[in-house]
């Protein structure tokens, strides 16, 4: 003992202040404050950890002698001051625990504890409070240095410093380690003990392998380390008999709850791993310790599902779920269907996040395998089993499919995470452990993966009871795993959906559709709209008809506006795939599909959403594939074919790989005794019957960039086709070839000549054929033999010459031009014969004959033709036909082309006929394409011509020309020629309200595509004035569907300034008009009209603030902070403008009455609706407008909202309280700020 004292002298414990051991004896070793000057300065002379390790040898020396002496307390006790020791020892720990990247605190910390624990193997540690449960567990935070150091990984110069420094702490704790395994067992520490689980906790750390992965650790040394640790626990876990204690366990459990929650909110490989750790360390626990154990574990099962941290994100949500089925695959059978039931009741609680972890996790258990059926018993001994929700809870239903009382929430143990969860609190959620009807082989083996039943049945049902939730994202995944289940192939669950639908006419899921279609939630009806479509899906497969449910709710979508027409992308997204569907089970029906399905997929190939236009051009593509017919073929050229000039190049890729899929890849060699696929040809027909060679060109041409179908073996094929089966099969192949001509050389064109020579010398062939020919000639000339071009020119200036009218001069002149470009003298002699014949008084075709040739004749145009046709322009012949005058404006054009000197003088007299109403259609109809060809030249030549232009598009003129006119200058307009500028502007989008579809539709896909938000935004408040001048005649209803066009691009943020632009430019505008005693012009007054018209319809409609009350998920708190801060805007222009331009206007006419006055109570009905605490102290003070609001509520149906009926007491007479009077509210910068009007004053904003 002499050995002992010596050493603990080194120590100079008597030189401690008393004050400051007391200190921090009496805080309970939770407080530490500096040590003291002077000890301070006594230690710097010692090595601590040298002396610490004598005093460790010197101690195990003398508990291991065959001294008679008293090995106990009681004999060092008096010469040894045992409480100075323990709060150095305590100091020490407590340093080494705030300085862990500190090598000698750490170390120091170490063997102090290693110290301390050779104390507590010395007999009488107890009576003389050696042992203390919060020193105890503060020397157990060395376990965790090791994980600490990786976390501040920072602090090192390099990673191998790190390591060295990590491994020299892990071979230090190896000889603590043991010594703390060689006093735990005569502890005999309990659940009941203080501290107990913080000793737990801090045992549990270091076998989470949070750092086995990391730096080149020694893992041998650690996992020696977590060997004896896991001993530890076992000892602590276990009574003095060696028997397991539920109650131990469980709190082993609790403790390792937060690792579980901690390891799940970052998705990261190394907390896969300490889940992994975690979880088979628990699942070693159940399979040890069975019945003892199984308490514990399924309230930790609960408790992961209860506890709400991270749930609100959707990778936490996905990584809890899958620790949660991980970890309850080890239940037994019995307890799992009790969870289960448990999981059912958690669905229906109050929180959001518990509902959707609860709904997620019955998703994973629909691939469980079916639950048997019970045998009939005795009624006598069917006893039902409480479930978890029944113990915890006398008010809930017994049968947890039933409508639970969201407030009435399953707890997950009988207290919170933070409280000690005893056997007998245990008992409330799961029966005690007597009464587990759980034998040991149900026990046995529990690592092994099991396989659990679950009843579908009550599975689905919970999960179509959450579609009914308050939350949206809980009602849409709800309808998304209904959606799962009818895809599934899965007997068991098919047969459970069999059973839940019922044998209705309507199915049970089918009504389900058909009320979420309504939902105010976007992606609810989107995913209500997947539902229907998967239950037409299952009807098709099974061999029947589709429900008249299913059509009924399609119907509803589309021909109602409910789903195509949402104003949500996501919506109409999934209503075209529903009715792409539809369409194609009415095929496979045998039916013909309607035409409203194409129209509406048509419609959305224009839509303003990316993703809606991809939906409906690849369902357009599917069904003219699938079924191919002149319909479907002919609703893909009207929709995707004109997204071939799509401003995004995903849309236009789309539509080429569709065009290559439907025509390139499956042409064939021509064989007669083969049966051929007749898709190409349908399709190469519909080109040409909608005269879309040029879209078919540039399919063509983007086909080349990104894919080698365009190539020589493509015209191969083709040429065995040419002048084999008849003309249109002719057609069809030239419109081919002409289309991927420009993009290769075809060396081998004998079989193109052959068939022109034969073409020419037919009588009957079709008009068509002979200028494709040509053209095509014009494109592989270059290919041509010496021999070969010298024939086809002198063949084709014969053709000339003999003036043989079919239909393509200009294209045989250009040819043959182009074929020898160096020897021109025969266009020249041509041109000055033809010049002479029509100058000497010849025909009108002899003047347009003068005019092709001069296109290719070197010399230009005599200026006698060309006065020729500025007379006949301005001053035609009488004599003359129709046709003859429509053939002068062509020869005109051709001059025009010719030169710019020719074009600037025939355009103004061009422009001139196209106004002159009394001029014949065919002369105005080719003035129109004149023009339109010298804009493509010349543009700054036809700008100050627009005026004519724009005058084709006016109602009162001919149904033909405005056709042209609208094709014509979209066309301009998608060129770059022309820019969309005020007055065309106004008149392009009032052709949005057209009713004649060729005309609108050009505008509307220019418009809804093409034109740029910023320009509709920008221009929407002056077409409002415009459309209402005494010049304009629109009707209301034409201008109420060109604003919805135009509102329906715009952003939730332009439509706020919108508003606000309206309600200062025209709203307080007429009120400053009327307060200068004018009467309110009548352009200005239809503009009011419009105007509140615009601010009370639902597209302009702004969404109201949402309730802040109740949990919410991430879409709705986005969609608030949104709303909240577009509403803070617009509450300030309703309040400052808005308002007091209603009451101004309300004042000045409110005594003439009429139209606009009725119009100005249900705009102010609105605004007291939506912004009734801004307003309504506003409107109270005209009580004229309040009787009119009054009485307009009473009108359409609405209670009085506001005025004295908030004042009016019950019928008990009680007299009102009066109101307590208030001091105005400071504000800051109050005295520098000018004084408000005291109508600003109350508003609160």
């Amino acid at each position: 003992m002499e050995d002992v004292l010596e050493k603990f002298s080194e120590l100079r414990l008597d030189c401690l202040d008393e004050e400051w051991v007391q200190a921090i004896f009496y805080s309970e070793f939770m407080e530490f404050g500096e040590l003291p000057d002077q000890y301070a300065s006594i230690l710097e002379s010692i090595e601590l950890r040298t002396t610490f390790r004598s005093i460790i040898k010197v101690i195990s020396k003398w508990l291991l002698s065959e001294s008679d002496e008293e090995k106990s307390w009681t004999n060092l006790s008096d010469k040894v001051k045992h409480q100075n020791m323990l709060v150095s020892l305590a100091y020490y720990i407590h340093l080494g625990g705030k300085n862990v990247t500190s090598k000698e605190h750490r170390n120091n910390a170490i063997m102090a504890c290693r110290v301390y624990y050779k104390l507590l193997s010395i007999p009488g540690y107890k009576a003389y409070h050696i042992y203390h449960s919060q020193l105890f567990a503060h020397s157990l935070v060395c376990l965790s240095y090791p994980k600490s150091m990786c976390d501040n990984e920072d602090n090192y110069f390099n990673t191998k410093e790190l390591t060295h420094e990590v491994n020299s702490v892990i071979k230090e704790l190896g000889p603590y380690v043991r010594d703390l395994r060689a006093i735990v067992q005569d502890l005999q520490l309990g659940p009941n003990d203080m501290n107990f689980e913080d000793i737990l906790s801090n045992l549990v750390d270091i076998t989470g392998g949070a750092i086995v992965n990391k730096l080149n650790i020694d893992k041998i040394e650690l996992g020696n380390i977590s060997k004896v640790i896991y001993d530890i626990i076992n000892i602590l876990i276990c009574d003095a008999n060696g028997d397991p204690s539920s109650a131990a366990i469980q709190l082993l459990f609790k403790c390792l709850l937060p690792k579980f929650i901690a390891a799940s909110l970052d998705t990261r490989n190394v907390n896969n791993i300490v889940r992994a750790s975690y979880v088979t360390y628990s699942g070693l626990l159940l399979t040890k310790y069975g019945k003892a154990a199984l308490s514990g574990y399924t309230v930790l099962l609960q408790h992961l599902c209860y506890t709400s941290d991270g749930l609100e994100k959707a990778e936490v949500r996905s990584a809890r779920v899958s620790l949660v089925v991980g970890l309850m695959s080890l239940l037994p059978n019995k307890s799992y269907k009790k969870i289960v039931k448990w999981l059912m009741t958690l669905s229906t609680t109050a929180k959001v996040s518990h509902r959707q972890i609860a709904l997620e996790m019955l998703a994973k258990l629909l691939n469980n395998e079916p639950e048997e059926p019970k045998p009939t018993q005795p009624k006598e001994n069917n006893v039902a089993e409480p479930t978890e929700g029944e113990a915890n809870n006398d008010q809930a239903p017994a049968n947890p499919e039933s409508t639970v009382n969201p407030t009435d929430e399953p707890q997950p143990g009988p207290s919170g995470t933070q409280d000690v969860l005893t056997e007998d609190e245990s008992s409330q959620e799961l029966p005690a452990l007597e009464n587990e009807d759980i034998t040991e082989e149900d026990v046995a083996g529990l690592l092994r993966q099991r396989s659990h039943t679950v009843s579908h049945g009550a599975v689905l049902r919970a999960v179509y009871d959450c579609v009914c939730d308050v939350s949206s994202t809980m009602r849409t995944r709800a309808l998304l795993l209904l959606t799962e289940c009818l895809a599934s192939d899965y007997p068991p669950m098919k047969d459970a959906i069999k059973e839940f639908n019922g044998d209705g006419e309507v199915s049970r899921l089918a009504g389900l559709g058909a009320r979420c279609v309504c939902d105010e939630r976007a992606v609810v009806r989107k995913a209500a709209v997947g539902l229907v479509h998967r239950l037409t899906l299952v009807a098709a497969d099974a061999g029947r008809a589709p429900r008249a449910s299913d059509y009924a709710v399609s119907r509803r979508a589309g021909e109602d506006a409910r789903c195509v027409c949402d104003e949500r992308a996501v919506v109409r997204k999934a209503a075209v795939g529903l009715v792409h569907r539809l369409t194609l089970v009415a095929a496979d029906a045998g039916r013909a599909p309607r035409a409203s399905d194409y129209a509406i997929l048509m419609g959305l190939c224009r839509d303003a959403s990316i993703v809606v236009r991809v939906a409906a051009i690849s369902a357009l593509g599917e069904l003219v594939i699938h079924q191919p017919c002149e319909e479907a073929i002919d609703a893909f050229l009207n929709g995707p074919m004109h997204q071939l000039s799509d401003p995004e190049t995903k849309i236009q890729d789309q539509v080429v790989a569709l065009i290559g899929d439907i025509v390139i890849n499956r042409i064939e060699k021509y064989d007669a005794n083969k049966q051929e696929d007749s898709l190409p040809w349908l399709f190469l027909s519909g080109i040409a019957k909608h005269n879309m060679k040029r879209h078919l060109q540039k399919a063509c041409a983007l086909l080349l960039k990104s894919s080698g179908c365009i190539n020589h073996r493509l015209v191969d094929l083709l040429s065995t086709h040419l002048g084999v089966v008849n003309d249109a099969r002719d057609l069809q192949c030239l419109i081919l070839l002409v289309s991927v001509s420009r993009h290769l050389k075809y060396s081998d064109v004998g079989f193109l000549l052959d068939y022109y020579y034969s073409l020419v010398d037919r009588q009957d062939r079709d008009p068509r054929l002979l200028p494709l020919t040509l053209e095509l000639l014009g494109v592989w000339s270059c290919c041509l033999g010496d021999t070969e071009r010298r024939n086809l020119r002198e063949h084709l200036v014969a053709r000339l010459a003999a003036a043989v009218d079919d239909g393509c001069r200009t294209t045989i002149a250009s040819l043959a031009a182009q074929l020898d470009p160096d020897n021109l003298l025969w266009a020249n002699e041509l041109l000055q014969l033809l010049e002479r014949r029509a100058v000497s008084g010849g025909s009108v075709a002899e003047w347009v004959r003068a005019a092709d040739i001069s296109l290719v004749a070197p010399a230009p145009p005599s200026a006698h033709l060309l006065r020729l046709f500025l007379a006949a322009l301005a001053d035609p012949p009488r004599e003359w036909s129709d046709a003859e005058r429509g053939e002068c404006v062509v020869g005109a054009g051709r001059l025009c082309l010719r030169s710019r000197e020719s074009a600037v003088l025939l355009a103004p007299p061009l422009a001139a006929l196209l106004k002159d109403a009394c001029a014949p259609l065919c002369a105005r109809h080719n003035a129109l394409l004149v023009l339109t060809d010298i804009c493509t030249r010349y543009s700054c030549i036809v700008e100050p011509l627009l005026e004519s232009v724009c005058g084709c598009l006016e109602t009162t003129t001919v149904a033909l020309l405005r056709r042209v006119a609208a094709r014509s200058i979209t066309t301009l307009l998608l060129s770059g020629y022309l820019r969309l500028r005020t007055p065309l502007y106004y008149k392009y989008c009032a052709l949005l309200a057209d009713e004649e579809p060729d005309v609108r539709e050009p505008a509307e896909y220019y418009v809804s595509c093409c034109l740029t938000v910023d320009a509709i935004y920008h221009h929407f408040v002056d077409c409002v004035l415009h459309y209402n001048q005494d010049s304009e005649s629109i009707s209301f209803d034409a201008r109420q569907l060109i604003y919805d066009v135009m509102l329906q691009r715009m952003t939730l943020v332009q439509k706020l300034n919108v508003q606000c632009r309206l309600a200062r430019d025209v709203l307080q505008h007429a009120a400053d008009v009327c307060d200068e005693g004018d009467e309110l012009p009548e352009r200005l007054n239809a503009a009011l009209l419009d105007t509140i018209t615009l601010l009370c319809g639902p597209r302009m409609k702004l969404p109201k603030k949402p309730d802040k009350s109740g949990d919410a998920d991430i879409d709705e708190i986005q969609e608030r902070v949104t709303t909240n801060i577009v509403s803070h805007k617009m509450k300030r222009t309703v309040a400052e403008v808005l308002v007091p331009a209603v009451l101004r206007l309300y004042t000045h006419m409110r005594a003439s009455g009429g139209q606009l006055v009725t119009y100005l109570v249900h705009l102010a009905t609105d605004l007291l609706n939506d912004y009734r605490h801004e307003i309504e102290e506003l409107i109270e003070n005209d009580g004229e407008l309040v009787k009119s609001v009054q009485q307009f509520q009473e009108t359409i149906g609405l209670e009085t909202s506001f005025g004295n009926a908030r004042n009016l007491v019950t019928a008990s007479g009680a007299l009102n309280e009066p109101e307590t009077p208030r001091a105005p509210r400071k504000r800051r910068g109050s005295a520098s700020r000018p004084s408000r009007t005291p109508r600003k004053r109350t508003l609160r904003i």
